[in-house]
């Protein structure tokens, strides 16, 4: 029994679901009552059953650490939810509790000291917003650990995350398929690990695809919706030339670029075509139906808490390993044929 079966029993959404199970405000007191006592009856650990003394080999801390909280925002819940659901259903089928636990990281080093203190079985750490200077603070805590949803070569550390680059290798390969000429990103002025790997990706894929690039071909927008949509609105208004094809970081990047066309009366996909990435479920009921990257965040929520146990089990140090797992691409109404 998991969130997603928790919300279709509750007839609500896992986003619903996860907001009442740890706490969080936005729904009303009824809904998170009858959230609750469904888990309770499905023996779903609850986190804040954890007071309660319970046999177990201890605790398994999910760490969303925020930086800016720019790149983890309530548009992302249902991204991050499906993490969560992966990595509590191996957490529990291995007798330790679970515990979601947000941090923002102004001072690492107290995050550091706090889970010195609680010591934890062993975190999992959501390094999404996270510089390489915080990633490598980290071996200094006294719990094993495993960081997902980013991944930097320079930081040795256990990592598991998307297959970025491979992706948008298949990504560029589609667009020049369907006669694509010029193909642009739009791209965050805000890195992350996983937007720079996508970056990497997409100029290496243009050049093996000899494709014209320069550094005008990435579009750098603030994050999130209305950073792409104001982005976008510029890019218009400075009377550079549409490319056949945009790529962009996110599908909440996509849905504000899209905006801003259509606000110019560009038509996605018979002017440009626009391929997103997260595969969120507006992406399904927007018009077009955007064709963006379906990311297999349960099995990445279960390798990074399979890793971790197995991790926790060891008994001497090893090399630190990365483990990169593939999404789909999924192709719907907003690319078309050049």
């Amino acid at each position: 029994m998991g969130i997603k079966e928790i919300a279709e029993i509750a007839g609500v959404s896992k986003t619903t679901v996860s907001l009442a199970l740890n706490g969080h405000k936005g729904i009303s007191l009824a809904t998170r009552r009858k959230i609750i006592e469904i888990a309770h009856q499905q023996n779903y650990r609850v986190p804040s059953d954890r007071i309660v003394p319970v046999p177990n080999k201890g605790t398994i801390i999910f760490a969303r650490l925020y930086r800016h909280g720019l790149l983890l925002n309530s548009d992302q819940n249902p991204f991050i939810i499906d993490y969560i659901d992966g990595i509590n259903s191996v957490v529990q089928q291995s007798d330790y509790s679970f515990e979601i636990l947000d941090y923002h990281m102004e001072n690492p080093q107290l995050f550091i000291e706090t889970m010195k203190k609680r010591q934890p079985a062993g975190i999992i750490v959501l390094g999404t917003e996270l510089y390489p200077s915080q990633i490598e603070q980290l071996n200094t805590l006294s719990s094993p650990y495993i960081v997902m949803d980013t991944y930097f070569d320079e930081i040795p550390c256990d990592y598991v995350n998307m297959s970025n680059i491979s992706v948008v290798y298949r990504i560029v390969e589609y667009l020049k398929d369907l006669n694509h000429r010029t193909i642009f990103m739009v791209t965050s002025s805000i890195p992350s690990g996983n937007i720079l790997m996508r970056e990497r990706g997409f100029i290496h894929a243009a050049e093996r695809a000899a494709l014209p690039f320069d550094e005008k071909s990435l579009i750098r927008v603030k994050p999130g919706f209305q950073g792409a949509y104001e982005g976008m609105k510029s890019f218009l208004q400075s009377g550079r030339a549409l490319p056949d094809g945009l790529f962009c970081y996110n599908d909440v990047a996509a849905f504000g670029v899209i905006k801003a066309l259509k606000e110019q009366g560009i038509k996605v996909p018979q002017d440009i075509s626009i391929v997103g990435f997260d595969n969120l479920p507006m992406s399904t009921m927007m018009e077009p139906h955007l064709s963006t990257v379906k990311v297999p965040n349960s099995q990445i929520g279960k390798t990074a808490a399979e890793k971790l146990i197995e991790k926790i089990g060891q008994k001497k140090e090893n090399n630190p390993t990365v483990t990169l797992i593939s999404g789909q691409l999924m192709k719907r109404d907003s690319v078309t044929r050049r």
